[in-house]
């Protein structure tokens, strides 16, 4: 290794607390990315080579890039996947960072009889890497996007049936409604049935606003999935919750990822 080359592990680590760091200034300031409006459509990026839809940091890191630069389109896809499929990434044009963790790999070995077989075992210690993505609107001779709207109406419904709120009457609109729903729906999946948090804590402890943070992350996640439109008083009422996590987040800037 060339002496002062970073590892993939530094890179990765400095990326994220450069995130955390953008994030807090702008909580610090009243909002979460830009004063731009979050589009439906960016909030949930995909990549159209592969039709993997990115999860977790990597969602949230491509969701910011896109309130950011003021992106409409959701597809994101590598320098390589672009050039093999014949379109170009523009002159000048930066792409941004995603992490890829690795937790098993392949060994040879063989069984009873004597047959050499391969087997996935699990990795000690996870090994991390990085690839850099580029947004649709980047690329040159990409096929336009095809956008397939929801029926607002109908999502109201199924949410509406499956959660106890009170009267729809009583949220200045539909979609303050809906994100306080889905925020309630996170918070079930923390039930010891599923995915065991500890969310029997009291308010104003970090271990609540750490609950706090997933529920309304994943609240805006689902949103974007569904096809509704963060804007307005809504979207504000997302940049205000989150300005109480300032503390968390500064105390720990891992705390943003491992809630995404």
């Amino acid at each position: 290794m060339e002496k002062n080359k970073k590892t993939a592990f530094e890179i990765v680590m400095e990326d994220r607390k450069e995130i955390v760091d953008e994030l807090i200034k702008n909580m610090e300031q009243g909002y979460v990315a830009t004063r731009k409006l979050w589009d439906k459509m960016a909030v949930r990026p995909q990549n159209p080579v592969s039709e993997v839809y990115y999860r977790g940091g990597n969602r949230f890191r491509l969701s910011m890039a896109a309130v950011k630069n003021g992106y409409k389109d959701p597809r994101w896809l590598t320098y390589n996947q672009a050039a093999e499929n014949g379109w170009q990434v523009k002159k000048g044009e930066k792409g941004v960072l995603c992490e890829k963790w690795i937790f098993s790999k392949t060994v040879k070995e063989k069984d009873e009889k004597g047959i050499e077989i391969e087997k996935e075992v699990e990795l000690d210690k996870p090994i991390v890497n990085y690839f850099k993505v580029f947004n649709a609107e980047q690329i040159a001779g990409i096929p336009k996007l095809e956008k397939l709207p929801l029926e607002k109406g109908q999502v109201l419904e199924d949410v509406y049936k499956r959660q106890v709120l009170p009267l729809r009457e009583s949220f200045k609109d539909s979609e303050s409604f809906l994100s306080t729903a889905l925020h309630e729906m996170i918070h079930s999946t923390g039930h010891e049935s599923r995915l065991n948090r500890d969310n029997g804590n009291m308010f104003g402890s970090p271990e609540y606003a750490k609950e706090e943070l997933v529920a309304e992350l994943g609240s805006v996640f689902l949103q974007g999935d569904l096809g509704i439109k963060l804007e307005g008083e809504h979207f504000q009422d997302h940049s205000n919750y989150l300005k109480s996590w300032i503390g968390v987040l500064k105390e720990d800037y891992h705390e943003l990822f491992r809630a995404c």
